[in-house]
């Protein structure tokens, strides 16, 4: 319709901030707003994630496509993404990804000499950059910490040997799902409450109780001084 603007200002006002936790409130817009806030969030913030596996000796029961799979989806730890090159971008290294600006470089070596299953984990994987590892997943509860040994990549049973080199590469969740933060984004309608004054006047201090105590969320309370 001609003259119509659908132009918005939208506001935001943080409510909370962690170092891993943010809440805020989105204003003056709509819900299309926030979730594309939300959906670039999780495909359009870089993380580093292992793009390249080098696998020299596998006598796992698991292929080498299988174990690379699940190398990618080891979270790692990524405050240095944001100084990291795109591998594509690097002139340091003509784009091959595999130099100190655009990539890190992990090793794993374990062997099985026991007849016990041995545990491959994201801790068995040595990185080039001690700012970038395997998220640390210990529990903060209170159990046994020397319980807490990584996510599992493989078993080995006895004679069983696993060698690789791997490279860690920066990159967006639009790119492919490894590396999609491993965080939530949500989000939900704040209310925009209107009293009518008038009718409020209207009714006695027991429909006023009766009136708040309706409220699931316990939002309203009443003044007992003036009782309102």
């Amino acid at each position: 319709m001609e003259g119509v603007s659908y132009q918005r200002f939208p506001k935001v006002k943080i409510r909370e901030l962690k170092g891993d936790y943010v809440k805020f409130e989105l204003r003056d817009t709509d819900a299309s707003i926030a979730n594309a806030l939300r959906r670039v969030m999780i495909a359009e913030v870089p993380t580093i994630a292992i793009d390249l596996v080098e696998i020299e000796v596998n006598s796992s029961v698991l292929n080498d496509e299988f174990i690379a799979h699940r190398l990618g989806l080891i979270p790692l730890t990524s405050e240095r993404a944001m100084s990291m090159r795109f591998s594509r971008d690097c002139d340091a290294c003509d784009g091959d990804g595999q130099c100190e600006y655009c990539s890190v470089e992990f090793h794993l070596r374990a062997k099985c000499i026991s007849d016990q299953t041995l545990d491959v984990t994201s801790k068995d994987l040595y990185s080039s950059d001690h700012t970038v590892v395997p998220v640390d997943f210990s529990d903060p509860a209170g159990y046994d910490s020397s319980e807490q040994k990584g996510i599992i990549i493989v078993k080995l049973r006895r004679g069983q040997e696993l060698r690789l080199r791997a490279i860690a590469r920066k990159g967006i969740g639009k790119d492919h799902a490894k590396w999609s933060p491993a965080a939530t984004v949500t989000f939900m309608y704040e209310p925009d409450i209107h009293i009518n004054e008038d009718l409020m006047e209207t009714l006695t201090l027991e429909e006023k109780q009766s009136w708040v105590e309706s409220s699931p969320t316990k939002v309203f309370d009443i003044d007992p001084v003036t009782q309102q």
